[in-house]
């Protein structure tokens, strides 16, 4: 007969192995409780954002509704804040060892409304490998150049693919460390049908033409009829633009979708947000 232990012993078990192996800090901001790798930056507080990305974030933390997504979670920064005020979060955090810290900060916080995927977004399904540095996760290994402290083999899969899991959708964030053309590429499908507000930090410089940037994230969004705004940039590590993504009007009437006003949106409404 297999030995047995009971889930909490093995829970406790994990924790002291990161704890050990990956020394952990504890802070808290804005009433949230939170872990994080002491070899690492602590979260960031929103009221300290530097003023090139003020605006994305400041943007996000004014929108409540049923059903967000949170990509490239980390320890949960972002997850922790969109479960106060959305329904249902579902985080993606391909990295192990972040996803242990992500699901401890869950549950110091006591969210019942957070669901925790171990996946690589990407535009293909299969095996890849995750390169890890302090502050950063990516699938990319050249990812601004400066090199990694250690790689792992994760699970890729495309967004669409959990399409089916979700009845509405109203936000998608993504920060993912220059994976996040081809994580909108595998979550066209899921985009198109829900119509979700988007808002990415992409990992490049932006290209301006007629006063907009058409670099390919913004190109691969005005495609797909969403207008789209850059509301900062910042150059302190590598390029880095964040983009705020509304569908526009004609794509919303077209679909028959219902309108509700919105705050935190160039546009007026949005579909699906719950007040």
């Amino acid at each position: 007969m297999k030995p047995t232990a009971p889930s909490w012993r093995l829970r406790r078990y994990g924790n002291l192995i990161v704890n050990r192996l990956f020394p952990l800090r504890k802070t808290q901001i804005d009433g949230l409780k939170f872990r994080y790798f002491a070899a690492e930056s602590p979260p960031q507080d929103p009221r300290e954002f530097v003023n090139t990305g003020l605006e994305f974030h400041h943007r996000i933390s004014r929108l409540s509704g049923w059903e967000a997504i949170d990509v490239g979670a980390n320890i949960g920064s972002y997850t922790l804040r969109l479960a106060r005020t959305f329904h249902s979060v579902t985080a993606f955090e391909p990295s192990p060892a972040h996803n242990k810290v992500l699901r401890l900060n869950i549950a110091l916080n006591s969210l019942k409304n957070v669901h925790v995927r171990e996946v690589a977004l990407s535009d293909v399904s299969g095996i890849s490998p995750l390169y890890i540095r302090a502050g950063a996760t990516s699938l990319d290994m050249f990812h601004y150049g400066l090199g990694y402290d250690s790689v792992c083999l994760v699970r890729t899969a495309k967004l669409d693919e959990y399409q089916t899991k979700f009845t509405k959708l109203d936000l998608v964030k993504i920060d993912a460390e220059n994976l996040e053309y081809a994580i909108l590429k595998g979550g066209i499908g899921m985009i198109s049908r829900f119509r979700p507000v988007i808002a990415v930090e992409v990992h490049r410089s932006r290209v301006l033409s007629n006063g907009s940037c058409i670099c390919d994230v913004c190109k691969l969004l005005q495609n797909h009829r969403y207008d789209t705004e850059v509301t900062g940039e910042s150059s302190s590590i590598g390029m880095v633009h964040w983009v705020w993504a509304t569908p526009n009007i004609e794509s919303m009437v077209s679909l028959g979708l219902h309108q509700h006003r919105v705050q935190g949106t160039r546009h007026a409404y949005c579909k699906s947000f719950c007040r």
